[in-house]
């Protein structure tokens, strides 16, 4: 219903909850409304209609008149809508430099641990992560660290999602080589990918499918472990790995795809 959807949209976007948006949408309809006929025309509690009513007025998208018994009429949408996005928008602003300023001094706090890193975690060579979050910044740390090579076997979501991050590392220095799933390439679309590719900057071929998805960056390897209902939900487990054995077995294993690969 369309009065359903009213109401979902005030809900989702602009604060209201669902009796004050149940409320806010009758106002509307019948223009002024006392808590009693708000109660006999809408979905609010009669026991409810007075605090909503106040709360609505509260936030600007009510105007009451005070009397014998007080009525309430709307403001009008578009008044008080592009009101909310303007206040909105100047909050996010606020919010977004408060962010930037507790990074800074967060950063600035950090760094004599930061400066003891190698010692601390220097030795560690095997990560397990899970979820498509965690995934995400582990693979760009990658990219961002990556100094000679990078082999990329993907079916799915770097070259799609990531696709800045590889190019950053390429023009870094880094020499890439790429195969992706054709249901990857034909999604790939002008992107820089391709573009590189046409260029010579990065090698890229196309592999119907593959068994082995993964990530090496020098001596680091990235992998997922095969779950398809973990991918569904977006948590499925990947693993990191930092040894030069193990990086040679997977680069022998993406050698293989890449001989059995097609050039673009």
């Amino acid at each position: 219903m369309v009065k359903d959807r009213m109401v979902e949209l005030l809900q989702e976007h602009f604060e209201l909850n669902l009796y004050e948006a149940r409320a806010y949408v009758a106002l509307v309809g019948f223009g002024v409304l006392t808590p009693a006929e708000l109660a006999s025309v809408s979905e609010v509690p009669a026991p409810r209609t007075y605090d909503v009513l106040r709360s609505l007025e509260k936030k600007g998208f009510a105007i009451s008149q005070p009397g014998k018994v007080n009525k309430y009429r709307p403001v009008h949408p578009e008044n008080i809508l592009e009101k909310f996005i303007e206040e909105w928008q100047e909050r996010i602003k606020e919010e977004l430099e408060a962010k930037k300023k507790a990074k800074e001094e967060l950063l600035q706090l950090m760094k004599p641990l930061i400066e003891t890193e190698i010692p601390k975690y220097g030795v560690e060579r095997v990560w397990v992560v899970r979820g498509i979050r965690n995934a995400t910044l582990k693979t760009k740390e990658m990219l961002e660290e990556v100094r000679e090579r990078i082999l990329l076997a993907d079916d799915g979501y770097i070259a799609i999602n990531l696709e800045n991050d590889l190019v950053k590392a390429i023009d870094s220095g880094a020499k890439a080589k790429i195969i992706v799933t054709k249901s990857v390439y034909d999604r790939l679309g002008d992107s820089k990918i391709l573009e590189y590719a046409k260029k010579g900057k990065l090698e890229l071929r196309v592999l119907d499918k593959f068994d082995l998805p993964m990530l090496i960056c020098d001596d680091e390897v990235f992998f997922a472990l095969e779950d398809m209902a973990a991918r569904y939900f977006n948590y499925e487990t990947q693993v990191w790995i930092k040894d030069f054995r193990i990086k040679d077995l997977f680069e022998a294993k993406f050698n293989e795809y890449w001989e059995k690969a097609k050039e673009i």
